[in-house]
């Protein structure tokens, strides 16, 4: 199974200068997490006040995993809103230790953090209990969206019950299979985003 497409990552000039992602709502709002890695593109404000909106009724006492973690807020802002745990994966050493160095910074200790490839993460089968709630956002244009998600479900990181969070910069219509439903989905300037789930043999009865 191809997962990645093609390596389309350049080759860029180490910035010094640190960004940060703000916390927008919950009991770490406010909190303010380093990045410090040019590559990192965290969900922007907008895009996460509409997602968290989405995910309003389910949030509280989920398990998230956040794929291709970056900046990590997306893990933070879930156990901010009531969250029990979170599980972030990034590849990036860089991504990773200034996400730690935040966690320690602000006290949070809900937040699982493991400096692996997600790909090869989730080709491994999970022997816990499937995540309620999936994060999604891999660099565009790198990577096979559905095979990620095909491969989530085949090696028990989701379950019929989990919702999963694409963002892309690709229409989702044109990339989702009919054995998933969009159940959310909107645009904002080039980024598509949206929640799907499994179209279970139950739902088709």
């Amino acid at each position: 199974m191809v997962i990645f497409k093609q390596n389309l990552r350049k080759k860029m000039t180490t910035s010094k200068k640190v960004r940060k992602v703000r916390i927008i709502s919950g009991k770490h709002k406010g909190v303010s997490l380093s990045v410090n890695d040019d590559l990192v593109k965290p969900t922007p404000d907008r895009i996460r006040e509409t997602l968290f909106n989405w995910l309003s009724a389910s949030i509280e006492v989920s398990s998230v995993l956040e794929l291709f973690g970056g900046s990590g807020c997306l893990s933070v802002e879930s156990v901010s809103r009531g969250s029990n745990s979170a599980f972030y994966i990034d590849s990036s050493k860089k991504a990773c230790s200034a996400f730690k160095d935040s966690l320690v910074r602000y006290r949070i200790n809900d937040v699982v953090v493991k400096c692996k490839d997600s790909i090869e993460m989730i080709q491994k089968s999970n022997t816990q209990k499937p995540f309620d709630i999936i994060f999604l956002d891999p660099p565009y244009g790198q990577y096979d969206l559905i095979k990620i998600i095909d491969t989530l479900y085949d090696h028990y990181w989701a379950s019929d019950a989990s919702k999963i969070y694409l963002e892309s910069n690709e229409c989702l219509d044109k990339i989702v299979s009919s054995k998933y439903q969009l159940i959310r989905d909107s645009k904002a300037g080039n980024v598509y985003y949206g929640i799907l789930k499994l179209i279970s043999q139950n739902s088709l009865k």
